[in-house]
Order: C-alpha cells, then sequence, then structure tokens
C-alpha cells in the first residue's frame, strides 16, 4: 500500500477520513472532511472519489458525504461484535422490560482504552445519559468498564491503573491509584460495578461481566438510571441473572462454535 510523503499508508488516510463522521456529525463536505481528518483538500477529493466509486461513503445532493451503503453492509457480515450483539439482545430486551430503564451491551477496546457500546436499548430519552451505540467512554470512569477491568488478569488492570492519569473524570475526583485498586477489589467481590454521578451528575451507571469460553471477560451489560431512581437491591439481581444468563449462552451454546472477542484475545 502507497505512502503519502509523511510516511502515512493510504489505510491510515481512509481511516482518518471515516471517523470523522460521527453522531453529530452524519454529513459532511470535502473542505469539512479534510480539515476534520487533517488531510489536503486535494488528498481528500482523491479519496473521497475512489471511496465512493467502492460505496464505502455516499455523496448527496448537496455535495456531502455521508456513509455509503457498502460499508454498512460490510460491518453487518459475520463477525464477532454482530454475533455477540445478536446474542446479547433477548438479555437486554429482559432487562428493559423488567427495569423499564435505559439498557446497553458495551466491550473493551483494549487498543483505544476506551469501552463502546454495541447495543442499546431506551426507556427514557435523557441527555444525562451518555451511552450510544458505537460510542465510547472511558474505561475506569464507567460502570462496564469498571466490571469487565475488575474480572481481567492482574496485568491488563495494572496497565489500565497506569493510564489512569490520563481520564480527566478520575483526575477531576482527585482519585489515586489505590482508590481504584479498592474499587476493583470490591467490584469483583460483589460481582457488579456501580458509579454514581461519576459521567454526569444527574445519572449512575450499574454493569455485571459478562464471560466467555473460559471464563475470559467478553463484555458488560449495564443499566444508566437516573440517581434518583437509584435501586440496587432490584436493579442488580436483574443484571446480574441477565449477564449470567448471557455468560452460560456464550460459554454452553450448541449450535456453532462461539468465537472469542477480539479484545478478549488482546487481554489475556
Amino acid at each position: 500500500m502507497a505512502n503519502s510523503r509523511s510516511g502515512e499508508s493510504v489505510v491510515q488516510r481512509l481511516t482518518r477520513i471515516l471517523q470523522a463522521f460521527d453522531a453529530e456529525h452524519p454529513r459532511l463536505t470535502a473542505t469539512e472532511l479534510a480539515k476534520r481528518a487533517s488531510l489536503s483538500l486535494s488528498t481528500a477529493h482523491r479519496l473521497l472519489q475512489d471511496m465512493v466509486l467502492e460505496g464505502l461513503l455516499s455523496k448527496t445532493d448537496q455535495n456531502q458525504y455521508e456513509i455509503g451503503l457498502t460499508l454498512w453492509e460490510l460491518t453487518q457480515r459475520s463477525s464477532f461484535y454482530q454475533e455477540f450483539s445478536q446474542a446479547a439482545k433477548p438479555f437486554l430486551e429482559g432487562m428493559h422490560q423488567t427495569l423499564d430503564q435505559n439498557v446497553s451491551l458495551a466491550i473493551l477496546d483494549a487498543q483505544a482504552g476506551s469501552i463502546i457500546y454495541l447495543e442499546r436499548l431506551v426507556s427514557h430519552p435523557d441527555p444525562a445519559d451518555l451511552t450510544k451505540i458505537a460510542g465510547r467512554l472511558p474505561v475506569l470512569s464507567s460502570a462496564p468498564g469498571l466490571a469487565m477491568v475488575a474480572f481481567s488478569p492482574r496485568h491488563v488492570q495494572e496497565r489500565y491503573l497506569a493510564a489512569a492519569h490520563r481520564d480527566r473524570w478520575i483526575t477531576e475526583r482527585g482519585l489515586t491509584t489505590d482508590d481504584l485498586r479498592r474499587t476493583l477489589a470490591q467490584v469483583r467481590a460483589e460481582g457488579y460495578a456501580h458509579s454514581r454521578a461519576v459521567l454526569h451528575p444527574r445519572s449512575s451507571g450499574t454493569a455485571a461481566p459478562v464471560f466467555g469460553p473460559q471464563g475470559k471477560v467478553q463484555g458488560a451489560l449495564s443499566v444508566v438510571v437516573p440517581v434518583d431512581q437509584i435501586n440496587l437491591a432490584v436493579q442488580v439481581p436483574v443484571l446480574r441473572a441477565a449477564a449470567h444468563g448471557l455468560s452460560q449462552w456464550i460459554s454452553h451454546s450448541v449450535q456453532r462454535p462461539y468465537r472469542e472477542g477480539p479484545a478478549s484475545q488482546e487481554l489475556s
């Protein structure tokens, strides 16, 4: 793959273009994409033309670009993420109906040092709920992240703890590495993670880990509840039952072998 004068490959530049799109920017002009992807306008135009030809992007009548149908199609084909989301849906639906709260499925992105949401069901739209499908949150400031890291191998925990100083929610609260170690120990002891008014003063998150083959963490189920509606005595048993049920399904699926998630493989 040919590199640019800066040494970047075409794949790296294409990735930056795709990363320029988000929920707030679903359509962008070539100029906007060049700026957000840190590319020259001529380079952006050349790459955008190729991406449209391949169906990775579509061009609107207003000369804006958006994610193309081919890219969506490719992401929907067989993958760990798609398979995991499909397996989790019945358990998320059960949580959703029982608790009448926003629920979600998240996994660790070990390379990026964040969590990413694969699935979400909404009962009450709430600006205080920062979760969204394909959205990312910091690991040690989020309940799903704490639930997954707490049950990961020790060297993985230490890697996240060493990077905790880059998490502004942690530094703003003045938490030390020892504080975080105690939090992870508590999560392991109780089997779930609970964070109150951390990412938003009016919101709380509670999460339980989901395990795959050989007891490796695959992800976490979570529920987001306004702080004035926290009822752990009700919410935690439902959450843990759903996480346990999904873990059992993954570990004992007889229809076809369940593939281990990439994040789990990298973390082990």
